[in-house]
């Protein structure tokens, strides 16, 4: 069976394999859904799942940055006295570039005032 995750504003849509297993159980679970109510609760939970899984899958450079690269780069920020681009904040990939180039530079000047 295939589902379809369809988005018409991105032209996009995309074709899900499932299990004839999770076929069956879909099916199932979509009959005993009989009111408007518990349909609307069955789509929210769809929802929810889908919120969390599909972050997971998608490239791991436009991903959002983690706690812990966002902390590290605001540290750098006040050290080196750089603003961070709205965009580093926004995709892991652009973070990664951001902590990659100033990490250097505050090595560098950590470097220069030990041997001042």
């Amino acid at each position: 069976m295939s589902l379809y995750l369809i988005a018409p504003g991105i032209d996009l849509s995309i074709e899900l394999f499932v299990s004839d297993q999770v076929e069956k159980a879909l099916a199932l679970q979509w009959e005993r859904l009989t009111d408007r109510a518990s349909r609307d609760a069955f789509c929210r939970r769809m929802t929810q799942q889908l919120d969390s899984v599909i972050p997971d899958s998608i490239d791991w450079d436009i991903k959002e940055p983690t706690p812990a690269q966002v902390s590290f780069a605001m540290a750098l920020s006040k050290q080196l006295d750089v603003a961070i681009p709205p965009e580093v904040l926004r995709y892991r990939g652009h973070m990664h570039e951001f902590l990659e180039t100033h990490s250097q530079q505050s090595k560098a000047r950590r470097e220069q005032k030990k041997l001042a």
